[in-house]
């Protein structure tokens, strides 16, 4: 419990600096040039392509979909499977993170009112190139609200994270959070390849998970506490 309140601290102040550092430096655009080619105004990756489409978009949705559906099941046969029963706290928290974490990021996303690279003047869209604490100029706002920032396709996979409540060595621990990383980090490099996302709009989202997640974990052991399970 101890260590979570710690990462809920650094995770703020992680997400604080993050936000500070990519608004005073040209970090995002140094990143996202290598991504595009202006000569023929295009992304590294084609979003309509339907192989990596389903290798890096499509397919991990529909697993972390069916992943949380299993977790759910799980819970809801506790009381009669004994591994489940077990592991009822961090079943509870892997379902607690993965409805939290994209549900989350995605009332951010309109919060924000960011624009995707893709949409910028930069590399060929219509609205100026702005961070998070830039306002748009005036006569500029969009008409309709953007929704890039934090990443929200990434959201899922870092949401993942929260499997290190599913396990008990430390060793398992850090497989875990290694796979989330993984996991994530390839579905929001994706989306920065077909030009949705700059870095700082994944690493924000990286930080907001490991927040969601130490929260959630917090709250299953209370859940769990409170209502007399095992933990």
């Amino acid at each position: 419990m101890r260590l979570s309140r710690h990462i809920i601290g650094l995770s703020i102040l992680s997400i604080l600096l993050t936000v500070l550092v990519f608004d005073r430096t040209g970090l995002d655009h140094a990143v996202q040039d290598l991504l595009f080619r202006p000569a023929e105004g295009v992304w590294l990756l084609d979003k309509d392509e339907p192989v990596m489409r389903l290798i890096a978009y499509d397919g991990p949705k529909a697993a972390l979909a069916l992943f949380g559906i299993g977790c759910i099941l799980a819970l809801i046969a506790s009381p009669w499977i004994g591994w489940a029963r077990a592991h009822r706290k961090g079943l509870l928290a892997v379902v607690l993170s993965l409805a939290l974490t994209p549900g989350i990021v995605g009332a951010l996303k309109t919060a924000t009112n960011v624009a995707c690279p893709s949409k910028t003047q930069r590399y060929g869209g219509p609205l100026p190139d702005l961070s998070l604490l830039q306002a748009y100029p005036e006569g500029a706002r969009p008409a309709a609200p953007q929704r890039c920032f934090p990443a929200g396709h990434a959201s899922g996979g870092f949401a993942l994270f929260s499997l290190v409540y599913l396990v008990e060595t430390a060793s398992a621990k850090t497989r875990a959070a290694l796979a989330a990383l993984a996991i994530g980090g390839t579905m929001g490099a994706y989306k920065m390849a077909v030009g949705d996302h700059f870095l700082s709009h994944t690493l924000v989202t990286l930080e907001l998970a490991v927040l969601i997640v130490a929260l959630a974990g917090i709250a299953a052991d209370r859940m769990t506490k409170r209502f007399g399970a095992r933990p």
